[in-house]
């Protein structure tokens, strides 16, 4: 019995060194492997910092700190991520052939990464490989960030850079209504024939009624910008019976008609009061209601046309600056410095404050 006791005892002590030697053969194995994973990893957030600093600050000095952590990070581990990384620096030096083979060298492995996708892009696009930018921007679903920069380069008139937007838009979803109606509405103000047929194309596109209106709408405007009164005046009525509720095109015509048709002077007053009966913060219509009333010798009806726009669109830029120019055509200099003082303060377009400036220094030389 007593030997048996102590050959179990010795079996369970064998038993017991057996099982802490493969716990920690166990544990040696899995800190030789995340040891170098975690090594690598450090030595990689630290290159992606510096890329970080590099871009912010064109900090060239940040990106061979960039490249040094990288070596180091590889020579832990490789993996996709350090060679992502590699990419990102070298489009910080603008070098996109290496972006472009870094990103290859990634295989499938970022193939679900957003972020990754969309540098992959920007290097296959600065190389000059379109068709491959749109497609790893579609991977990366890049749509909605193009468009909505393409709004935004729109809404501060920077023209070139609107159309370049929604141009890469288009490569990305080839049948994006809304991209191609901006393509030809920001080209209206660079290339008159371009705009008309990316507007033709946006016309073929639509199924919205509304678009369709705003559409006819645009092309009456470069129309008419052109001096073909007789075809913009067309564009506008169609836009109208479309789209009865919308004021742009009732402004429009107006504004053709005041222009052109001295004996329609009645229709287009008419048509302004439609435009303000359904927008009333319609801005257009204020001012040519205004100006109008100014070619009929009424100054104190233009007057009154400008402070009503006012009042539903407060401190708007483009009434303070139309209403600064007319107190100036009546030698109202103080009030037409006044708005123009205001409407700098209130405007964020690059172009029309400078329009603005020209103008104020010009009554500062009077």
């Amino acid at each position: 019995m007593k030997h048996f006791l102590r050959r179990s005892s010795f079996v369970l002590r064998r038993s017991s060194f057996v099982v802490r030697l493969s716990s920690f053969v166990l544990v040696l194995g899995i800190a030789a492997w995340i040891f170098p994973t975690a090594a690598s990893a450090w030595f990689r957030n630290q290159a992606n910092a510096q890329i970080a600093r590099a871009v912010a600050f064109k900090d060239v000095s940040a990106l061979n700190q960039a490249d040094a952590h990288l070596v180091q990070a590889e020579a832990w581990s490789r993996d996709a991520l350090i060679e992502f990384a590699r990419a990102r620096a070298s489009l910080a030096r603008d070098d996109a052939p290496r972006a472009v083979a870094a990103m290859s060298a990634t295989g499938e492995a970022l193939r679900d990464d957003s972020i990754a996708q969309f540098v992959w892009a920007e290097a296959e696009w600065r190389l000059g490989n379109a068709s491959a930018a749109f497609e790893h921007w579609r991977a990366a679903g890049a749509l909605t960030f193009f468009v909505n920069a393409m709004h935004r380069a729109q809404f501060a008139h920077q023209w070139d850079e609107a159309a370049r937007l929604a141009r890469i838009a288009l490569g990305i979803a080839p049948d994006n209504v809304e991209a191609q109606y901006a393509l030809g509405d920001v080209l209206g103000y660079l290339d008159a024939d371009a705009a008309l047929r990316e507007l033709a194309r946006a016309e073929d596109l639509t199924r919205d009624p509304e678009l369709l209106a705003t559409i006819y709408s645009r092309q009456g405007e470069i129309l008419a910008a052109r001096g073909e009164e007789f075809a913009a005046l067309a564009l506008f009525e169609q836009a109208m019976q479309i789209a009865p509720r919308d004021a742009r095109p009732r402004t429009d015509a107006a504004r053709v008609l005041f222009a052109t048709q001295p004996g329609a002077r009645e229709r287009a007053v008419a048509l302004l009061h439609e435009a303000l009966a359904v927008a009333p913060w319609y801005i257009a219509a204020y001012i040519t209601l205004a100006e109008i009333a100014e070619a009929d010798g009424d100054v104190r009806t233009a007057e009154d046309w400008y402070a009503k726009g006012l009042a539903q669109n407060r401190n708007n830029p483009d009434l303070l600056f139309a209403r600064a120019k007319f107190y100036a055509r009546q030698n109202r200099l103080e009030q037409a410095k006044a708005d123009l003082i205001l409407a700098m303060q209130n405007e964020t377009r690059a172009d029309e404050r400078a329009k603005i400036a020209r103008e104020l220094e010009a009554l500062n030389a009077r």
